[in-house]
């Protein structure tokens, strides 16, 4: 889902490293309390020492998964649940949100492909009268817009009222038609195909109309065209199917205190932002988009690439899939592309890069979210280690 300010919006020590698929549990003293130290990453650090320092710093937990054409391993550090104790490893599972928008695009246009689904098509002849109604330029937005926001529609996690309901109610079990109520009688932004705004309304209303024209549920047909022909073991649409393994805790500060967000609802159904996975396997998905690797082929990539509207100086955002250029004063990394999206709930950041001229894959998540406005030199901190991270990898090639 798109950042946005829940309650404070915009992460103790025991270490795993593992290689490959082994792994290896190194006991080390858990810090009690951050240091307090100004903090610096220097590239010629080792990985495990980065992800240690950036923990011991006040981060909860951090996961980092890197390939190369040479070289392949998974690092953890920190907790996936405070409470607890619990170490963090390599297949626990993060809320990835506004990742699954690629799953989400990468299905529609397979499905366009096919001729299941009109990309130019208006929506109007997908959705029911009660939403056509209560929504503008039903009849002129398309499926292409919806993928790409340039719909011009408002975004229903702009209204404070959701968020009010979120943090009254943290349990309540949200259907998509509730949610898109959020946005109904807004105006438009723009009209359809004459700007671009981030809206999660457009991927709401995506997933309810592939609902629709499959007449089942959209993780079956992402479950079946995607996560088994990929390997995805690891990954699952959270409430619309059941989760193998461990969901850690996130993290963010709320009156002083760290809360855990894990069981806050914030409408996991809805096709903006639902799944869960590790960084493994959300790396070896967008590996697979950037080599056109089956179920993805050349057109289906070069339809996600198409129509690139700029996000900001460094990333264009296509259908379902951000192009960036990095921007860096480290010569390793500047100028390089990859492929990315990114992905933002309460307590978790998920990010996972494919650099497709170097061959090489790097996934960052961790399960604390410093706020941007409050806690901004701890915010800039872990910037500046995810930066490094990348950094490093390319520059070792």
């Amino acid at each position: 889902m798109k950042s946005h300010t829940l309650l404070l919006c915009l992460g103790m020590l025991l270490i795993v490293a593992c290689g490959g698929k082994k792994s290896q549990n190194i006991d080390t003293p858990i810090a009690k309390e951050p240091s307090t130290d100004v903090i610096s990453f220097d590239v010629n650090e080792d990985y495990q020492a980065l992800l240690d320092k950036v923990v011991r710093s006040g981060l909860t937990g951090v996961s980092v998964y890197i390939e190369t054409p040479n070289f392949e391993r998974a690092y953890t550090s920190g907790l996936s649940n405070i409470k607890n104790s619990t170490p963090l490893l390599p297949e626990h599972l993060f809320r990835i949100a506004s990742n699954t928008k690629s799953f989400v695009a990468t299905i529609t246009f397979l499905m366009a492909q096919e001729g299941q689904i009109d990309l130019d098509k208006p929506i109007d002849h997908y959705l029911s009268k009660n939403i056509i109604s209560q929504l503008p330029n039903m009849d002129k937005i398309t499926i292409r817009h919806l993928l790409t926001h340039t719909s011009g529609l408002y975004d229903y996690l702009s209204t404070p009222g959701f968020w009010h309901k979120v943090e009254q109610i943290p349990n309540h079990d949200w259907s998509e038609l509730e949610m898109l109520g959020y946005a109904f009688g807004q105006p438009p932004i723009f009209k359809p195909g004459h700007g671009f705004d981030y809206s999660n309304t457009n991927y709401l209303l995506l997933g309810m109309i592939i609902d629709h024209i499959l007449g089942y549920d959209l993780a079956i047909e992402i479950r079946q065209r995607l996560l088994e022909p990929l390997g995805l073991a690891n990954t699952f649409y959270y409430q619309r199917e059941d989760i193998d393994g461990v969901l850690v805790d996130g993290y963010e500060l709320q009156a002083g205190k760290l809360k855990s967000y894990r069981h806050v609802n914030l409408g996991y159904r809805a096709a903006d932002g639902g799944m869960v996975s590790t960084t493994k396997d959300l790396a070896k998905f967008y590996r697979a988009f950037g080599k056109a690797l089956t179920p993805f082929n050349e057109q289906i990539k070069q339809q996600m690439l198409s129509l690139l509207n700029k996000l900001d100086e460094r990333r264009q955002y296509g259908g379902g899939v951000i192009v960036l250029t990095e921007n860096s004063k480290n010569t390793h990394l500047n100028g390089k592309m990859a492929y990315v999206h990114g992905g933002y709930n309460n307590g978790y950041i998920t990010r996972s890069y494919y650099y497709p001229d170097e061959d090489v894959s790097i996934s960052l998540f961790y399960n604390h979210v410093f706020d941007r406005q409050r806690e901004p030199e701890k915010h800039k901190m872990v910037e500046e280690f995810r930066t490094v991270i990348r950094a490093k990898v390319l520059g070792g090639l």
